[in-house]
């Protein structure tokens, strides 16, 4: 009986391994405490601004020109919880079998596998006059293979906004001394800044200085 009674419990003991070891990568996210996390006029992000990390599928390629497009084709892979006091945001996921993600939030029907991703931060997913973005990745933001048996056992991956360097250019906002698309009322070097559309003023103004530059080099016949 006591041989027996050890046999279940080593059963139980290896099924509950089985569900504890079920075969996912597993991705942690963030920024440090005490992050500078700012908007466009310099002012701290509040509770109102969301941060998520995901991809962008069929193929799309965001830049500052194509903004109206990218809420169409964004796929959110884990939504990050954010501190505003403390500046800093943080978020963890599971990539599983298949390509999916364990974040509740997340959307489904994708397979994020060895897709290039970004951390977008925003309070309104429409580019519009108050919107206020940041889009930006590092180089070696590239999500891993997802996992195809039990058990992945190797170590979490983790991304940081540290990993950005001079040379990860954000899409649309600025990080560190490096600035992207879109305008700032008062620029500075934080770890990241949103940048607003800029006005329609702005783009009239810069349309027509354009087009007295070409004015000018118009050979005289």
């Amino acid at each position: 009986m006591r041989l027996r009674h050890k046999a279940v419990q080593a059963a139980a003991a290896f099924l509950l391994f089985a569900v504890t070891q079920a075969p996912a990568a597993t991705i942690n996210w963030g920024s440090p405490v005490l992050s500078t996390t700012a908007d466009s006029k310099g002012e701290a992000l509040d509770s109102s601004y969301s941060v998520e990390l995901g991809a962008f599928a069929n193929g799309f390629v965001p830049t500052a020109e194509n903004t109206e497009d990218w809420a169409a084709n964004w796929r959110t892979f884990s939504v990050a919880s954010f501190d505003p006091e403390l500046g800093y945001f943080t978020g963890t996921a599971d990539l599983l079998v298949g390509g999916g993600s364990s974040d509740p939030l997340a959307d489904t029907g994708i397979n994020f596998s060895d897709m290039e991703v970004y951390v977008w931060v925003f309070n309104s997913t429409t580019m519009e006059p108050e919107s206020e973005w940041f889009l930006g990745r590092s180089d070696s933001w590239v999500m891993p293979t997802a996992p195809t048996e039990c058990c992945d056992n190797g170590l979490p991956t983790q991304w940081s906004t540290t990993d950005f360097t001079t040379s990860d250019t954000p899409v649309y906002g600025a990080q560190g001394p490096v600035f992207g698309g879109g305008v700032s009322d008062n620029p500075g070097v934080y770890t990241i800044q949103t940048h607003t559309v800029p006005e329609a003023s702005t783009l009239v103004l810069a349309a027509f200085g354009m087009m007295f530059c070409l004015r000018r080099r118009r050979p005289i016949s």
